[in-house]
């Protein structure tokens, strides 16, 4: 596992967080946040920039310098997660993305939510702050209780 912050230069940075977190970017709600695993109705909202090679986003280019310092291969998907704000810290089910390839999670504002790995290890939610490990990691996502949205971009993808 490895963390990168300041991933991105501040004003390639700063262009990406107003776009995804401005009034200009849709989103679609999604009724559950992993699947059965989930509980209290949990929900989300996101948008696929890149799906396998189709639906290929109008927002897609601005995450060209991304994949350009991830060395991708061949790149699965690109989703972008919204989490609404709970009362309290409120956990995803644990899951994996995609099996047997690398995982990227981006986050794009900071606040008090975290993503969390089985083997114990938690990475807080600060803004152009990186982590990737390997997609068979199982992890789970907190939602926030200081600030109106949890956003991140997930990235999954092939290295060799």
């Amino acid at each position: 596992m490895e963390v990168i912050d300041h991933f991105l230069p501040d004003y390639n940075f700063n262009l990406l967080q107003s776009a995804l977190m401005g009034d200009s970017f849709r989103w679609y709600y999604n009724k559950e946040i992993v699947g059965d695993n989930d509980g209290f109705n949990e929900f989300q909202f996101i948008n696929f920039l890149y799906r396998d090679g189709k639906n290929k986003s109008s927002f897609f280019p601005l995450l060209d310098l991304c994949i350009s310092k991830l060395n991708i291969k061949k790149l699965h998907r690109v989703k972008v997660n919204l989490r609404p704000n709970t009362f309290f810290k409120v956990k995803s089910g644990w899951h994996i993305d995609y099996p047997d390839m690398t995982t990227s999670i981006f986050y794009i504002n900071t606040n008090n939510g975290f993503t969390k790995f089985k083997n114990g290890k938690k990475v807080k939610s600060v803004a152009n702050r990186l982590v990737t490990f390997d997609s068979n990691l199982r992890h789970c996502g907190y939602s926030c209780t200081n600030e109106q949205v949890r956003v991140v971009v997930n990235f999954n993808y092939e290295t060799t």
